[in-house]
């Protein structure tokens, strides 16, 4: 009897080791089924600690809460979004466009956000800017996203206020005292949409500081810029600057560099 029951002994220890290995590798199938069903709920902020790449998720309930404007206008500059860091880390967040982008990158504390305007070009318009926004931690965590919204064209449009005429003299002039006085005066009158005319700027600059600046809501007149003492020779650039309701109309501006000695008529359209 004795060797009977020593022999069901091991029988029962044989199937107990053919049937741990099943059981362990049943129990990593769920694991990996259960990740790839919910690949970004996988990812807490712990796991993160680790070495990994991450598609963001959704925008509101992400790693990264994302807020894209609903549209950028072409010829000016537009909010595109604002990234929110929703991580207990600081992440470093970079956004990149075929578009000129202003505060584009920042290292950004828990809860801290980033807002990134961009200026889209009337010659090169798209109906839709494509843009891609990355974030980067410690231990190299790193995740991306591409966003898209829509380009406004409307105030790029030929039925727009415009120059009808612009001249820009160079009126600079010799005091009594031998010293001549910078001076630059603009004449113009608009034409087009002028309902939707705000104003016209002119400035001027020398080695890159603003040294004068006026404004006219007219939309016919003559306005002027000046810089005392003795000028005579200075180099300047002028500026004329063009506005209306949606903001710079950037295919109007004017710049033209000349030096100050009274010669007259610099520029003149048409």
């Amino acid at each position: 009897m004795s060797p009977r029951g020593r022999s069901r002994s091991r029988s029962r220890t044989r199937g107990q080791q053919r049937t741990a290995p099943l059981v362990v590798l049943l129990i990593i199938c769920v694991l990996v089924v259960a990740f790839v069903a919910v690949p970004s709920m996988a990812f807490s902020s712990g796991a993160l600690d680790r070495s990994s790449t991450v598609d963001i998720a959704d925008d509101n309930d992400g790693l990264l809460r994302i807020d894209v404007t609903s549209s950028v206008n072409a010829g000016a500059e537009s909010r595109l979004v604002t990234v929110t860091n929703r991580m207990d880390q600081a992440l470093t967040v970079n956004v990149s466009a075929a578009a000129a982008l202003s505060n584009d990158q920042a290292t950004l504390a828990p809860g801290e956000s980033l807002t990134t305007a961009a200026t889209v070009s009337c010659d090169t318009a798209p109906n839709d800017l494509t843009f891609t926004v990355q974030a980067t931690g410690d231990n190299q965590f790193s995740g991306t996203l591409a966003r898209s919204t829509r380009v406004n064209t409307a105030g790029c449009s030929e039925a727009d206020v415009s120059f009808g005429s612009i001249q820009i003299v160079d009126a600079s002039s010799t005091s009594g005292g031998g010293k001549q006085r910078a001076e630059y005066s603009l004449e113009y009158n608009l034409s087009g949409n002028t309902t939707a005319f705000d104003r016209v700027r002119l400035e001027l600059r020398s080695t890159g500081s603003l040294i004068d600046t006026t404004e006219s809501i007219a939309t016919t007149d003559s306005v002027s810029v000046t810089q005392s003492g003795n000028r005579g020779g200075t180099v300047y650039e002028v500026t004329v600057r063009l506005f209306d309701e949606n903001g710079e109309i950037q295919s109007d501006r004017v710049v033209v560099t000349d030096t100050a000695d009274g010669g007259g008529t610099i520029y003149q359209d048409p």
